[in-house]
């Protein structure tokens, strides 16, 4: 009798361990395994277009035990418009690290998402958001943001800050009569409304790019692209340009020559303007990528000519996103 009470005694204690020890379904639950990866999104990543765009490439930057520093690559991917990630070819995907890797996790260093058109094996130039590797026990964790200094870089941090920018309707280069056939990233005296530290460096991947487009018809116009807000974009005043007068030194466009374009008067309350973050190798006869930085919906015909308007900060388009790898 002693026996059976022994025994009876020990198989509780065991029916309590297997009890406590399972999830909320009954099961054992199941160990992490080094190299899962965990992709948050905050604010998502915009959806690219391969054909113009590529895909987005996620690296982790490692140490091996000897200082050599190398990329290991997680994934080539595409979000869609609910956040998910797809492969190449549109499928589901699950990032995660090659194993051979995972050794070096406690030296995991940084981690960036680039934005390429071919497959690539270290980071391009254009790196949409970027940030160094906190080293857990049993993970490390990165907070990956677009105005760290692996990606857009502190440009961000200025041209985020305010909750708009100016732009003014005028052609400087024509008569009074063509002034609803320009568009001017400034205010009515030439002065930029953008903030300091808001230029971009050349060759690190990124630009600004301006439009304008009218709502009824679809067409866009391309105002020039540039790096520094505080100086001429990259056309100038334009091919459509005349030479009756002197075009702002900010970035802008006139369309005045008769017969140069089909702008007629982007005061008629059909316009509405924007600026994008754009990648280098793009094209600029493209149509604008996906990430507007500012943006007013509509042109007021009430605002008449010389007259500057606020272009407003889209925050809620700068993607935001963590990472979590498992050691």
């Amino acid at each position: 009798m002693k026996i059976l009470s022994y025994v009876l005694a020990i198989l509780v204690i065991l029916g309590s361990v297997l009890y406590y020890g399972c999830d909320d379904a009954g099961q054992l639950p199941k160990q992490e395994t080094a190299g899962q990866v965990k992709l948050t999104q905050n604010v998502k990543l915009p959806t690219l277009d391969p054909a113009t765009d590529g895909y987005y490439n996620l690296f982790v930057i490692l140490a091996d035990t000897l200082g050599n520093i190398r990329p290991s690559h997680l994934g080539r991917f595409n979000v869609l418009t609910s956040g998910d990630l797809v492969d190449v070819n549109g499928n589901p995907l699950t990032l995660t690290m090659n194993p051979n890797d995972t050794i070096d996790l406690a030296r995991a260093l940084y981690s960036v998402i680039s934005i390429d058109i071919g497959v690539v094996t270290v980071p391009g130039l254009t790196r949409i958001v970027a940030g160094p590797i906190t080293v857990y026990p049993d993970s490390v964790t990165a907070a990956l943001r677009i105005n760290d200094t692996g990606a857009v870089g502190s440009a961000m941090t200025a041209a985020l800050g305010p909750n708009s920018v100016f732009y003014i309707v005028n052609a400087p280069t024509g008569t009074l009569g063509d002034c609803g056939k320009g568009l001017w990233f400034c205010d009515e005296n030439g002065v930029l409304s953008w903030p300091a530290g808001s230029g971009l460096t050349p060759g690190r991947g990124w630009l600004y790019h301006g439009y304008v487009r009218n709502k009824v018809s679809g067409e866009i116009y391309s105002t020039g692209t540039f790096y520094d807000p505080d100086n001429f974009d990259s056309d100038g005043a334009g091919s459509c340009a005349d030479t009756v007068g002197t075009a702002y030194s900010k970035p802008g466009q006139d369309w005045v020559k008769t017969g140069c374009s089909t702008v007629g008067n982007i005061l008629d309350g059909n316009h509405e303007t924007f600026v994008t973050l754009e990648p280098e190798f793009r094209s600029g006869s493209l149509p604008p990528f996906v990430l507007k930085l500012y943006y007013q919906n509509v042109i007021v015909s009430g605002l008449n000519c010389n007259r500057h308007d606020n272009m407003f900060t889209q925050r809620q388009n700068i993607p935001n996103v963590n990472l979590r790898v498992t050691r």
